[in-house]
């Protein structure tokens, strides 16, 4: 009876079970995202809230619209986006801080490419309705220094003076890739366990 190294076999058997683990942990997370996708939706449709909630309370929000009234606290911070009407153009984003200490984002309108409209300054206030899209790595950005950063986006409906209304973000645009990296530590599980087999048949065969 011809021995199976014992090393070389923990080995694989360890890293096939890694893939396997880490497969499973991807179902887990597409199951979770799903599930947080749909809420989203459902939040789309509802009717305005009145104020932005506490911090743990935002997620149940996310993608619904909500009265907010904010002061600026930031200059504003360009990003590549659209209007409403679909064209090309620039988001400007500045920080906002609540009546109540914390300082969110808020997307004050869209400009055109070339133009140059006058941006709201330091303690302009701002008044409107617009949608809650949480953004974390945005906040990274327009938020550094702030006392009680909310990493939450606000849309406003009534751009600033100048601005145009922006192009909300859409739920679909929020990548779910998990179950695809499922499949794909799956077959590298398979792959693996396929070259071991064929490993330990070439070395019985050259012994």
């Amino acid at each position: 009876m011809k021995r199976i190294p014992i090393l070389p076999t923990l080995i694989v058997v360890a890293a096939v079970a890694t893939m396997i683990w880490l497969g499973l942990w991807q179902i887990r997370r597409a199951e979770w995202k799903e599930g947080m996708l749909a809420t989203y939706a459902a939040a789309v449709g509802k009717d305005p809230i009145a104020a932005v909630p506490a911090d743990d309370a935002i997620d149940g929000v996310a993608f619904r619209r909500a009265h907010v009234a904010c002061t600026v606290t930031t200059a504003p911070i360009q990003q590549g986006g659209r209007n409403q009407r679909s064209e090309t153009g620039f988001r400007n984003f500045v920080g906002c801080a609540l009546a109540d200490g914390r300082t969110m984002m808020a997307d004050i309108g869209w400009s055109g490419i070339s133009a140059k409209p006058v941006p709201p300054g330091k303690g302009a206030a701002l008044a409107s309705i617009g949608r809650l899209v949480p953004d974390p790595e945005l906040g990274r950005r327009v938020l550094t220094g702030a006392a009680h950063p909310l990493p939450v986006l606000v849309v406003l409906e009534m751009p600033a003076a100048g601005y145009q209304a922006s192009l909300p973000p859409e739920i679909g645009d929020i990548p779910n890739n998990h179950r695809s990296y499922a499949v794909q530590w799956f077959l590298f599980a398979a792959v693996a366990v396929i070259i071991y087999v064929i490993a330990l048949r070439r070395r019985g065969r050259q012994r």
